[in-house]
């Protein structure tokens, strides 16, 4: 079992120590699609103990251009079922629980409170505030995911020692129209994410808290934007 891991415990902050810490984690991903693929692929490779997947789609082939946890082969498939096959050939020494339904109010604490982080890597606004209420109301972190055309972002949402992302994000700004999407962006902001999840099971010191990074594609730019609580936030500020 180890050695499938050698080259990660060679790592002074890891070890054998760390490992073990990541072995014995759990991580759910909402949503198993352009960010998702690359979030849970190095998150199944780095041993996780257990995963959860939360998709409620089908594979179609305009998915295809960034979402590499499904092939052609799969398209009309549960997009859970099709990442979790890959995943399992990739480490079959893992968990994984997939959900294929529509994560909502009714049944998010359900399926969340079985999780130590939960990553966000949906394109709906309802959807990622729906698991930033949850996490706020289970005390789990949350670790979201954003991207459109070359840029993205990523925020690490744990009140009260960080905003929510309601703090940061008051509005849904829901667009209707499909979002612009270059599969290298997705790539990158899927593996940040799968990185910051990581670096929080290691108890290494975590570069984003009370940070939003950004990220440009077209200047191959990562920035660091200070963010802070809101004192009147209706989902972590204190009554």
């Amino acid at each position: 079992m180890i050695e499938r891991y050698s080259r990660q415990t060679m790592i002074q902050q890891i070890g054998i120590e760390g490992h073990e810490k990541i072995n014995k984690a759990s991580v759910l991903v909402v949503g198993a699609g352009g960010l998702g693929s690359p979030a849970l692929t190095y998150l199944a490779a780095a041993g996780v103990g257990k995963l959860g997947i939360v998709d409620s789609d089908t594979v179609v082939i305009s998915n295809l251009n960034r979402q590499f946890l499904h092939s052609s082969d799969d398209i009309g498939r549960l997009k859970t079922e099709s990442a979790k096959e890959k995943l399992s050939r990739l480490n079959n020494e893992i968990k994984i629980d997939i959900y294929s339904e529509i994560l909502n109010d009714s049944n998010a604490k359900n399926i969340l409170s079985d999780y130590e982080i939960i990553l966000g890597a949906v394109d709906s606004f309802e959807t990622r505030f729906v698991i930033n209420r949850t996490c706020v109301l289970l005390g789990i972190p949350y670790i979201d995911g954003g991207i459109n055309s070359f840029s993205g972002c990523v925020m690490f949402s744990y009140p009260p020692y960080t905003p929510c992302l309601k703090c940061i994000f008051p509005e849904k700004n829901e667009n209707k129209k499909p979002a612009s999407v270059l599969g290298t962006t997705a790539g990158i902001i899927g593996t940040i994410e799968a990185n910051i999840a990581l670096l929080h099971l290691l108890g290494l010191p975590n570069p984003i808290e009370n940070k939003l990074l950004v990220y440009d594609g077209l200047r191959v730019s990562l920035d660091h934007i200070d963010i802070k609580q809101n004192d009147e936030c209706p989902v972590c500020s204190k009554p």
